[in-house]
């Protein structure tokens, strides 16, 4: 069980992204302009560059540079930083040192129920935490749930546009080649709709410094029949996320 200093919940951390960023400015590396309200969390590298060819925006210099303002939406910044709970965590704690208020995550997920096809939306209310890093911020228990302001508001802007969606729970695993048909099958009795990679721990951060998150997905591939059936290539996939994304950005400025 992790952590195996159980005792650590109420320490303090001996690395902050504060020192970590001071460390930086010494060595001239932190951005130029002051940090957005919002940054989008985007996992589909052909996506977001695909995307910014249709937007204005302005790459952020420095330690960020991975980081895109958006021109036409005010405060607002988007990126591609890698996947899996550790990375995705480590950059959110380096922004909220920077200054960002509130994050939105839009990637793909495995669907792990029928009623689930290939480019449904899904905005993710709680996730197992069957991953390590968010048992590093919060004390053991089987979900996590979502902060509820920007999953709230994230659920009545698809509903006002009209876009049909899921709402419901996810698995988050560390290890995307050790999913096995025996745990799919006791998800799918629990009810839960995706696999993904993040959303505990993004969640665990967020609770741990209270800053607003939420996470939405767009079904890639399916698990529901035990066999793992990709469409990652699909039309459907990429048309999801421009939803997804046009979503993130009316919540980014509301």
């Amino acid at each position: 069980m992790l952590p195996q200093f159980g005792e650590k919940y109420e320490l303090s951390s001996l690395i902050t992204p504060s020192k970590v960023l001071e460390h930086r400015r010494q060595y001239g590396r932190l951005p130029s302009s002051p940090a957005p309200k919002t940054v989008i969390f985007c996992y589909q590298g052909r996506f977001l560059n695909q995307a910014l060819e249709t937007m204005p925006y302005r790459q952020c210099d420095g330690c960020f540079s991975k980081l895109f303002y958006l021109t036409d939406y005010s405060d607002v910044a988007i990126g591609d930083f890698g996947i899996g709970g550790p990375v995705v965590a480590a950059k959110v704690e380096e922004f909220i040192a920077w200054g960002v208020q509130q994050f939105i995550s839009i990637g793909t997920a495995g669907s792990l129920q029928n009623k689930i096809g290939v480019g449904d939306l899904v905005i993710c209310e709680k996730a197992i935490r069957d991953e390590g890093t968010s048992h590093h911020y919060l004390p053991p228990t089987k979900y996590i749930h979502a902060p509820r302001r920007m999953t709230n508001k994230l659920q009545n802007l698809l509903k006002k546009a009209n876009i049909p969606h899921h709402v419901g729970s996810t698995w988050t695993t560390d290890s995307f080649y050790r999913q096995t048909a025996e745990e799919v099958q006791l998800f799918q009795k629990e009810g839960v709709l995706t696999v993904e990679m993040e959303a505990a721990a993004l969640f665990a951060v967020a609770h741990f410094h209270q800053v607003d998150l939420g996470a939405m997905f767009v079904i890639s591939d399916t698990h529901s029949n035990l066999v793992w059936q990709p469409h990652l290539e699909d039309d459907r996939p990429q048309q999801g996320l421009t939803f997804l994304l046009k979503i993130a950005l009316e919540a980014s400025q509301s």
